[in-house]
């Protein structure tokens, strides 16, 4: 298996360690959750997003209105956001809601001391 390149906040971690668990990570819809990291795609490159970095993850719900010729509706897209060194990285989008709930559930039973949610 070759070592796969990532971006992202990777510096220090093991990327032989990354590639293996990129390998056996969950997918949900266009991201994974492996045991060190999550990955997602972005163009050609694989960003990673090591637990250790993580200060907090949550979904960020983006409504967009649209006109139809039949009137009009509304798109629901969401992220998941993951707060590193006090930025927010939020670089995958999904129209899928059970996925990425699962997703964000996913990273809360790999890494519990990552805060998931809202700050109350």
């Amino acid at each position: 298996m070759a070592e796969k390149k990532f971006t992202g906040p990777v510096q220090g971690q093991d990327l032989s360690a990354l590639s293996a668990d990129y390998e056996q990570a969950k997918s949900f819809d266009r991201l994974r959750v492996g045991d060190l990291a999550v990955y997602y795609r972005d163009g050609f490159r694989i960003k990673a997003v090591p637990y250790s970095r993580m200060e907090r993850a949550f979904i960020r719900v983006q409504q967009v209105r649209g006109r139809m010729c039949c009137g009009e509706t509304a798109f629901l897209y969401f992220r998941i956001v993951f707060l590193v060194d006090g930025k927010e990285i939020a670089d995958n989008m999904s129209e899928d809601e059970k996925a990425m709930d699962a997703a964000l559930a996913r990273i809360h039973e790999k890494a519990p001391a990552v805060p998931v949610g809202f700050e109350k």
